[in-house]
């Protein structure tokens, strides 16, 4: 499990130190899974999961992929994106409009 691990950081570029703070556990602790001295409790890996996007089978088993998908190819999160942007250019236009507006 440990070298999936250190592939799951490092698809999500975050260090040992953020990945324990994302299920609640210290850089040390993390150490210790990734070079195979400890396990991690499950519910920790689940709660782990529920921050980031990959296979607990594949975390576990090293069967399967680690997800099917790329961090930020999601559709959806791309379509939110999308709109986030469009509201925050119409905001932009309104305010320069308003700034030209004689009073």
């Amino acid at each position: 499990m440990g070298p999936r691990l250190i592939q799951l950081r490092h698809r999500y570029k975050i260090n040992q130190s953020r990945l324990g703070e994302l299920c609640g556990v210290t850089k040390g602790a993390v150490s210790q899974w990734e070079t195979g001295i400890s396990m991690p409790e499950i519910k920790k890996l689940v709660e782990l999961r529920t921050k980031l996007l990959f296979s607990l089978d594949w975390l576990i088993t090293g069967e399967g992929e680690l997800a099917n998908s790329v961090p930020g190819d999601n559709p959806n999160e791309r379509r939110q994106d999308n709109r986030r942007q469009a509201c925050r250019r119409d905001r932009r236009q309104y305010q320069r409009r308003e700034a030209k507006r004689p009073q």
